[in-house]
Order: C-alpha cells, then structure tokens, then sequence
C-alpha cells in the first residue's frame, strides 16, 4: 500500500490487509479445504494434517509471488505450487475440491470479516462518545444554523443525540450486512461442484466448519450480498464525515463552541503556530469522499459475465483494501474524535444572542430522552446476545 493510503488509515486494518496477510487468508482456506478432503473421504487425515500445518505465509517470498500472479492471472497458481513443495508425499492432496475463486473470494471474506470487527468497534466507540456528549449536554443552549446562517435556538444535546441516532443506524446496516455476506465460496470450476463427486454437503459443510463461516451455495458471479456490505462501510463513513463536519465549522475560530481532544503533535500548523485545527474530523471529511468513489467501483463489478467474470470480478480485489482502509481511517478518528470531544458552553451562549428569542422548543428535551433511551435498550439487547 502507498504511503498516503498507510497514513489515511489505521494500524489495525493495515495489518489485517497486509500483503502478507492476504496470502495467509488464501492459504487457511487450503488448509480447510485440506481438512474437509478429509472430511469427504478424499484424502487422508495424515495428508490434511501436513497440507494445513505447511499453511504458513512467513516462509512465502512476497514479492517472487507477486510476480508470478502477475504472469498467471491469479495469485493461487503460484501459491498451491509453492505449498505442494512443502508436502512432500502429498502433493496431489492439495488444493482438492477447490478452484481459484474459491480460495480468492473466501480469503477475501475472512480478511473483510477481521476488517469489520475492527469498523463496529469504532462505530461502537462513536456511539457512546455521542450519547456522553447528549447526557452532559442535555440543558446547554446553542444556536441552530440552517444554510450556514443563523437560525433559532437548540440544545447541544440534541445534536449530539441525532449524530447517535446516525451512528446507530449505520452500525445496524453495517452487522447486517456483513451477517449476509460473511459465507464461504464453494463452487469449483464452474459452480457446479464437480469435484466433489456426491460428497458435496459433507465437503462444505466441514469446508465451512473449519473456516467458523456459514456454508452457502456458489456465488462467484452473484456480487450483491458485498456490494451491499460496502454500501453499508460507506454509509457508515459518511455519517463520521457528517459529524466531522460539524465538529469542523463548530470549531472554527469565530464560533469556537467545540475542540477535539488534544494530543501532542496533533492539530498543529506547519506555517501558524497559533493555529488548533480539526484534525480528526479531517480525516474522517476525506474518507467520506475517497469511499463513495470505491463503493461505486465495487457496483460496477456487479456486472459479471456467466459463471466466472473475465475482468469485473479481478477489478474487485484492489478495492475492497482500499475500501476497508479507508473506513478505518475515518471511522477510528471520529471515534476518538466523539470520545473526548470538549463543548464550550460560554461559547454557545455568546452565538445565541444572535437571535432573539432564546427560548428552546419543548419537543427538544424529549427527542434526546428518547434517543438516549432507544440507544441503552440497544445496548442492553447487544450484550444479551
């Protein structure tokens, strides 16, 4: 990955997308590919075994293999040709029962499924700095701008409480979705399985066990469960953009009302050391514009010809990493963003005279009730489960 793409994202997903840790997602899926052979009676468990402990990427040369991807077309060539090396005497035990979208796409699955853990967690974090900031708030007056202007009177409270409402409702799309799309690809050839010669439901199913995935039927040319799931990752980076916006213009010299957590190093001006700029809430406005751009690739894609794309389905594997790094790169600031964001009442109070009247609508202290309320039963429903 570029520089600029390590530093618009976050530690966590770098590793989880790590070139490295993308071969080592392809090669557990030979290793449960190894074991449901096995499983299906068509290679023995001592074969499974020294095929699944072989399934390690810290002896694979990176980049001798990417140039042999690059010659094959596809990264599993190269790589089930690096692992029957090393298995001698089970050589033509590997690899069976599988194809290369099956190890691409499943591999794929695994490494977005860590990617999104990571994503609702910061979501999570998101939410509970919002519901802080609604709680503490609940009685601090602002002034409410519509088109950048002057409006009338609000709460602070509630605006912290409608971004909850947002993150809450993107953390729901995002489970959701990724509920959907997280199963394995298991199809073969063609999708028919052949391989598999009537054993096809022992083979998945312990395919699928191995790897702690839903088994499901072939999908290599059906993209929708994923397009929706980046759709999810993206609406959920536009509510963090949304947010940083408003912490952005909240911040500005001359409304002063809101500061993100100080850290050193952080928000300072290379030309202007007078200057505290919202740095946090920057990098969650450019993620929310670089994400559409890639949710709107991975659409394209959907587009695929038959039963194995020539082209859509190859132009998917660069953007999905880019994809996830991006969201974190968003998603992880905001929520520290959120988490120690300080509100300064006086502040407020001074830009409310702006207006005349000062009085607050009576609705007002009851939507943040009732959204701080929705959000606890949330919670209280999350840990039973």
């Amino acid at each position: 990955m570029s520089f600029a793409e390590q530093v618009a994202s976050t530690a966590a997903m770098r590793a989880v997308f790590a070139p490295r840790a993308s071969v080592q997602a392809m090669l557990d899926v030979e290793a449960a590919l190894a074991r449901a052979g096995a499983a299906a009676g068509f290679l023995s468990e001592d074969a499974a075994g020294a095929i699944a402990g072989a399934c390690d990427a810290q002896g694979i040369d990176i980049e001798q293999l990417v140039l042999d991807a690059a010659r094959a077309g596809t990264p599993v060539i190269p790589l089930v040709k690096w692992l029957r090396e090393k298995v001698p005497g089970h050589e033509k035990s590997v690899h069976i029962g599988g194809t290369s979208q099956d190890v691409i796409d499943t591999g794929l699955v695994l490494q977005i499924q860590a990617g999104v853990s990571l994503l609702l967690a910061d979501l999570a974090m998101m939410a509970e700095g919002a519901a802080a900031l609604a709680r503490a708030h609940k009685d601090t007056k602002m002034l409410a701008r519509t088109l950048l202007q002057a409006a009338m009177p609000t709460i602070f409270g509630l605006k912290a409480a409608m971004w909850l409402n947002a993150v809450q409702d993107a953390r729901m799309f995002l489970a959701e979705a990724a509920y959907d799309a997280m199963k394995v690809q298991c199809g073969g050839a063609a999708g028919t399985r052949d391989a598999l010669g009537g054993q096809e439901r022992v083979f998945v199913e312990a395919f699928a066990a191995a790897l702690k995935l839903p088994a499901a039927l072939p999908w290599q040319t059906s993209r929708g469960p994923l397009v929706r799931l980046a759709s999810a990752i993206g609406v959920a980076v536009g509510v963090a953009g949304k947010i940083g916006t408003d912490i952005a213009l909240m911040m500005q010299s001359e409304i002063a009302e809101v500061a993100e957590p100080a850290a050193p190093g952080r928000g300072g001006s290379s030309a202007m050391a007078h200057k505290r700029n919202p740095t946090l809430s920057i990098a969650a406005r450019a993620a929310a514009v670089r994400v559409p751009g890639l949710v709107a690739t991975l659409l394209a894609a959907q587009d695929q010809e038959l039963e194995r794309a020539a082209g859509a389905w190859q132009a998917e594997a660069a953007v999905w990493p880019a994809l996830m790094l991006a969201a974190s790169g968003g998603l992880a600031p905001m929520a520290e963003a959120l988490g120690g964001l300080e509100a300064f009442p006086r502040a407020m109070e001074k830009n409310l005279a702006s207006v005349s009247d000062s009085a607050i609508p009576e609705a007002v202290a009851g939507m943040i009730k009732t959204s701080l309320e929705d959000y606890e039963r949330a919670k209280t429903g999350s840990d039973k489960n």
